[in-house]
């Protein structure tokens, strides 16, 4: 359902009113069961622009980024963040890796400082778990596909929307709309649905219901697709060269979708095109190093244009003209590469804005941003009408999640409410029916007592306790000390040699990938350690099992497995799902829902059977 827009020239109009609220939130008490809360009666005089300054306007345009940890009342963090609330007046907030309690109580103090009730927003594209890591984690949105159900999809999401509500959190950045066409996207990959339009599209719609319904605001991302690109926007401004009839033919189609479903916000991303957009993004002298992101600059990015989050000609027209979007527009991060490349801080928020963005998210200065939007309103740069069309589609959205009536759940409800027993089936449902085999060597499957096993395990990154923690846990539950090597990008000649000596002894030699997308890293390959690994297991001959905790096309790098599964995703949930499909305990029957070039088509899946 589309949001209400102030026209141009009716700055004071009361935009919302009680009636016009068309989806009830999601509260721990079942969607839609909200209780008045102290900070009702704080609330209920800015429900329009009329009670709002130009400064106060402006505020509500930007969201700034932080952790859900304990944060005493003077502690320098929450000192800032509470001053961005009461004094700039911000709109909300954004949590990364964060812990559930103390996030709820940080979303409360907030809530009961703000003038106008915040947005509270997180990346949860696999559920809670992604950014709070005593919930639930589950397998990338691939996974979904891999398993064909629609229906599976709208759970998740459901849940993942009740969940976050109880937490506090209203806006969920989900979900990846992206067509994952490209086999070396380092950014998307399994975060994608797939390499099918309609495909994706039926999951993005699926997953837009359940959120919505679950009381919170979905986010199609990255408008205006990502999902055929080599380059991490996080780095550098990734361009996407194609015309306006291949957009309508890939890209486009699940974004259609999804805003045809009623999805209330679409994410812009930092992505050049420019066959439609041939404005030139010339890069800084001296690009900006922020905390986040220290961008690339190639010859490539030297000649870009502008990203679609400052391009007039792709957000203003495409999505909002061409599309018919009337919802809220929000930028990707502000601290990525592809923008911190080409334009300040405040450059950078007022291109946003007049290309038609209503929210700005996590800019490396906020307050140095909102000063030059704030500046460019008085001016005449940025019109005041164009701020209240914005401002009024955020007040709309703040009314229609109940945040005027209750802007946090209670928090002695949350251990009813988060990680709950039937919530965690749901994430094992998923990561059990997405495991897909693409290749069996005979005689090898399943895996049992009856032969000695040596374990590889290959990391794109050195960690330590690593992640492979609950795969282990598996296999010694199974067959005691199993012979395990660890290679990463620090690994030396001699890790290499130990793998090799293991494998040789053992009569089958498990070899765990855990090489994924993961923004800034650039690229997704297997370190050069695990490449020799690999080249020396195939000269002795072995059986060789390999499973992919991450990318499904990492199969062109292991021509010796003659075995290959893949499990969308490195999360303890899948690996414990992956053991039990190797040793015969459970059925294995997802399909691959991209192709691997020369290799496998879309929708190959070799079906098993449990046998224990």
């Amino acid at each position: 359902m589309k949001l209400p827009v102030a026209s141009a020239g009716l700055a004071a109009l009361v935009l919302v009113s009680a009636g016009c609220s068309s989806t009830p939130a999601a509260h721990p008490g079942g969607p839609g069961a909200a209780a008045a809360s102290p900070g009702a009666a704080r609330a209920a005089g800015v429900r329009s622009l009329a009670s709002l300054s130009l400064e106060e306007k402006v505020g509500q345009l930007f969201l700034v980024g932080g952790t859900g940890v304990y944060r005493a009342d003077d502690d320098p963090e929450f000192v800032d963040l509470l001053r961005l609330v009461e004094e700039t007046g911000i709109g909300g907030v954004v949590w990364f890796q964060s812990e559930v309690g103390d996030t709820a109580l940080l979303d409360a103090r907030l809530q009961a400082k703000a003038r106008v009730p915040l947005f509270v927003a997180a990346d949860l594209e696999s559920g809670l778990g992604m950014r709070f890591p005593r919930a639930v984690w589950g397998p990338y949105d691939m996974a979904l596909a891999a398993t064909g159900d629609v229906a599976l999809a709208e759970r998740r999401a459901r849940i993942t929307a009740v969940e976050a509500r109880a937490l506090g959190i209203n806006q969920v950045y989900a979900p990846v709309a992206d067509v994952n066409v490209n086999p070396a996207n380092p950014v998307i990959n399994v975060r994608s649905f797939g390499e099918d339009p309609s495909d994706v599209a039926r999951f993005v719609v699926a997953t837009v219901k359940g959120l919505q319904e679950g009381g919170v605001t979905a986010t199609l991302k990255h408008f205006p697709g990502h999902g055929d690109t080599a380059t991490d926007s996080h780095r550098s401004l990734p361009v996407l060269d194609v015309d306006r009839a291949r957009l309508e033919k890939v890209e486009l189609v699940p974004f259609r979708a999804g805003i045809a479903a009623g999805a209330r916000q679409v994410m812009v991303a930092h992505i050049a095109v420019p066959r439609l957009d041939p404005t030139p993004a010339p890069v800084l002298a001296a690009p900006e190093r922020n905390d986040v992101f220290t961008p690339d600059v190639t010859d490539v990015q030297k000649a870009a244009t502008l990203p679609a989050t400052l391009s007039p000609v792709l957000t203003g027209e495409l999505l909002r003209r061409d599309l018919g979007f009337d919802g809220l527009v929000v930028t990707d991060a502000m601290t990525m590469g592809g923008v911190v490349a080409h334009f300040e801080p405040g450059e950078a928020a007022v291109r946003a804005i007049l290309a038609g963005c209503d929210l700005v998210i996590l800019s490396p200065d906020t307050r140095g941003a909102v000063a030059a939007v704030l500046a460019a309103a008085r001016s005449g740069r940025i019109p005041e009408a164009r701020i209240d069309r914005s401002v009024a589609r955020i007040l709309a959205e703040k009314e229609r999640l109940g945040l005027f009536r209750e802007r946090t759940a209670p928090v002695d409800a949350i251990p009813s409410v988060v990680a709950t027993r039937p919530h965690l089936a749901v994430e094992e449902e998923i990561a059990r029916r997405s495991l897909t085999l693409y290749r069996e060597e005979a005689g090898v499957l399943p895996l049992g007592p009856g032969r000695s096993l040596a374990h590889v395990v290959v990391l794109d990154e050195k960690t330590f306790p690593g992640p492979e923690a609950r795969l282990r846990a598996e296999l010694k539950a199974r067959l005691g000390e199993v012979p395990t090597v660890r290679l990463d990008p620090g690994s030396c000649d001699a890790d290499v040699a130990a793998a090799v000596e293991a494998a040789a002894k053992a009569d089958v030699v498990l070899v765990s990938l855990f090489v994924r997308a993961r923004s800034g890293a650039g690229k997704i390959a297997i370190p050069d350690p695990g490449k020799a690994a690999l080249e020396r297991l195939r000269a002795l001959a072995k059986p060789v099992v390999a499973v992919a905790f991450g990318s499904p096309y990492l199969v062109t790098d292991t021509p010796g497995a003659g075995t290959f599964l893949c499990g969308y995703g490195p999360q303890p949930i899948v690996q414990a799902a992956a053991v039990r499909a190797l040793f015969g305990e459970a059925p294995i029957e997802g399909k691959l829902p991209v192709t691997v070039p020369g290799l496998f088509p879309r929708g190959t899946g070799i079906r098993k059977e449990a046998v224990r």
